[in-house]
């Protein structure tokens, strides 16, 4: 008999549970230990409901929701699996495993370990919540669970790794650092807040136009309608505003790179496995709908073309070794959203599943990385360290080499499908694809010459002469991690090499296939150019390394500033909105102070009367019989003057 569904977020949420209401109970490593099983146990999960899934998806409801009984429409708190939430649910689980057994290491010496493995366990839950819910509204609970986890494990340093220190320059830093974690964590929580409102609006709408937001209900309301509406399409925007949001597209990208203040794990988790992956899950899970909206398709595909090409020139010249991999991770995104854009959403969740593993592999060696440099992160101030961390630059080129679409690594396989499908549908996006596909090339190779070849140059700075190879449980995870950067590809080789389709005909059952009407040879050519663009790229980095170039011209400033997106957005909303607050924060002063001056004036008058309070029974009894006196004379001289 199967598991039931329920078991997959609730395994991570009793962890999250245990380890912040009992945190004492798990001295040491055990808690990362017990969050790490219980990921683990979840996974297990996961891998008996794919293996036992069959063409009919499983439904699974727990109770009854917010039930409209006069629109027969009750919408009910459940689970829903197919081929495409089966396959998410591994991804999940199984990546995120990976990274709770690299955290027990690299985490090993916080002082808020236990809490940090709460939150992962909580991430990791919500994730699949959003990827298995039955309805909109629950994936709405999940995609916002996403968005507070995030919050936490982004700012988790925010009072800084050194403000504890005796030390006072290393306190100062700290402290500054704190800041600047508090505010990346910030960043991401509010300007997610615009496209969660996206996603509001879409669920409002489609509820207006169908009754319904229960997905497989909504999916056979829809069936066999061919005539695209307004309603649709508008609708369909609203869901890609949330999308865009959430996997930090264009143009709310900016936040998804200073994401990278949170440990390193973290940054795995989001970029990998879980958040930045829940755009590209919802519109893949609404592929129906934009089958009946051509036109929002098309924001889709050159949302992502657009994204794509900006991840990719503002990688080319940063120099923090997480921040190239994070805007990477942009420029790949875009990718998949162009995938699915133009109606190729197996390639689009091929990619996905490939880029999960090069790109929490290329964190992970990242961490091992700063880990053994003693926080450093500025590749100027590395190279070399194939001498000092033989296995983790090993497979750091299985990283490097899957990015940049080098057979027979995954991210050929995965890109190629990409841009053949963009090419048969958008030719000017293919362009922008293939020149992505060089200058993704380019920028790891950079970043695999400054890291791990030449002469180690970080000693005078860090003081760390010989830096260490990671430990047994940091390899571990790496190692796994390395296989399927190298062999997943193999899932999807194309048709004209003389292979299967065993990753489409699977994921065939869950989401329509787009029919391609490319000739075996033109996509021989396709291919040949994909791989000639990686290879040059790479080339083209190993050419500047053998220069010893650092690009600081005005082109290497654009890049380095992240083509000053950052700044655009001070501009145009930053500067006014501080304008804006100051002038209400000095009406706010004058009010206060005006309403200061009359509370002023008014307790004067009062202070005279309290003058009257003395306490002496005495002093009342005369001040009764002088005011009786009083008024008997008013009435006397008031009937004198009436001649009564």
């Amino acid at each position: 008999m199967l598991p039931l569904l329920y078991l997959l977020p609730l395994l991570p949420l009793i962890g999250f549970a245990l380890l912040m209401v009992f945190p004492r109970v798990f001295p040491g490593k055990t808690g990362g230990w017990l969050a790490t099983g219980l990921i683990g146990a979840a996974f297990v999960v996961a891998v008996l409901r794919y293996l036992g899934q069959t063409d009919t998806p499983a439904q699974e409801t727990l109770w009854t929701w917010l039930p409209n009984m006069a629109l027969n429409a009750n919408l009910s708190v459940g689970f829903y699996l197919d081929q495409l939430s089966a396959l998410m649910a591994l991804i999940i689980t199984g990546i995120g495993f990976l990274i709770h057994l690299y955290s027990i290491s690299y985490m090993g010496h916080d002082p808020k370990f236990t809490r940090f493995f709460a939150f992962l366990n909580f991430f990791v839950a919500m994730m699949l919540i959003l990827v298995l819910a039955d309805s909109y509204p629950l994936m709405f609970v999940g995609w916002e669970g996403v968005g507070m986890a995030s919050y936490l494990l982004i700012g988790f340093w925010f009072n800084g790794r050194g403000s504890e220190s005796s030390d006072g320059d290393l306190r100062a830093a700290g402290e500054r650092e704190g800041v600047n974690n508090s505010n990346a964590a910030r960043k991401a929580f509010i300007m997610n807040r615009i496209g969660d409102l996206g996603f509001m609006l879409g669920m409002f709408l489609l509820y207006k136009l169908y009754g319904t937001l229960s997905i497989p209900e909504l999916a056979t309301r829809v069936e066999g309608v061919s005539v695209a509406t307004a309603g649709v399409e508008l609708a369909c925007l609203f869901l890609l505003v949330g999308a865009i949001g959430k996997s930090g597209q264009l143009p709310l990208t900016t936040w998804l790179p200073d994401a990278m203040a949170g440990p390193t794990p973290v940054s795995a988790l989001i970029h990998a496995a879980t958040m930045v992956t829940a755009g590209v899950y919802l519109i893949t899970r609404s592929h129906f709908l934009y089958e009946l909206a051509p036109n929002a398709s098309l924001w889709v595909a050159w949302v992502g073309g657009l994204t794509a090409l900006y991840g990719a020139l503002a990688a080319l010249n940063q120099h923090d070794i997480k921040k190239i991999l994070a805007f990477s991770t942009v420029s790949q995104l875009g990718y998949m959203f162009l995938a699915v854009g133009v109606g190729a959403y197996s390639a689009g969740v091929f990619h996905l599943l490939s880029h999960a593993f090069f790109k929490a592999l290329l964190f992970l060696a990242a961490g091992a990385v700063i880990h053994a440099l003693h926080d450093e992160q500025d590749v100027r101030r590395m190279g070399g360290l194939r001498k000092f961390m033989p296995f983790t630059h090993l497979v750091s080129i299985a990283g490097v080499l899957a990015i940049s679409g080098i057979p027979i690594w995954s991210g050929f396989f995965s890109k190629d499908a990409i841009l053949a499908a963009a090419f048969e549908s958008q030719p000017l996006l293919y362009l922008i694809g293939l020149i992505v596909a060089l200058l993704t090339a380019f920028y790891m190779g950079r970043w695999y010459f400054l890291v791990w070849r030449g002469e180690y140059r970080g000693a005078a700075a860090t003081g760390v002469a010989h830096p260490h190879e990671a430990d047994t449980i940091t390899k571990i995870p790496l190692g796994i991690l390395a296989a399927g950067a190298t062999l997943i590809g193999f899932l999807n080789i194309p048709t004209f090499l003389g292979g299967g389709h065993a990753f489409d005909t699977y994921l065939g059952r869950a989401i329509p296939q787009e029919a391609h009407e490319i000739a075996a040879s033109t996509e021989w050519s396709l291919t040949v150019f994909a791989v000639l663009a990686g290879v040059a790229g790479l080339g083209w980095a190993y050419l500047q390394h053998r220069k010893q170039r650092l690009d600081n011209g005005p082109l290497g400033q654009f890049s380095a500033s992240a083509l000053y997106l950052d700044n655009v957005y001070d501009g145009l909303v930053g500067a006014p909105s501080k304008a804006i607050a100051g002038a209400l924060d000095t009406v706010d002063r004058g009010t206060d102070g005006l309403i200061g001056s009359v509370s002023r004036n008014a307790a004067a008058p009062g202070g005279l009367f309290t003058l009257w309070q003395s306490g002496f029974v005495r002093a009342y009894a005369v001040s009764m019989l002088l005011g009786t006196a009083g008024i008997i004379g008013y009435w006397a001289l008031k009937m004198i003057g009436s001649g009564a």
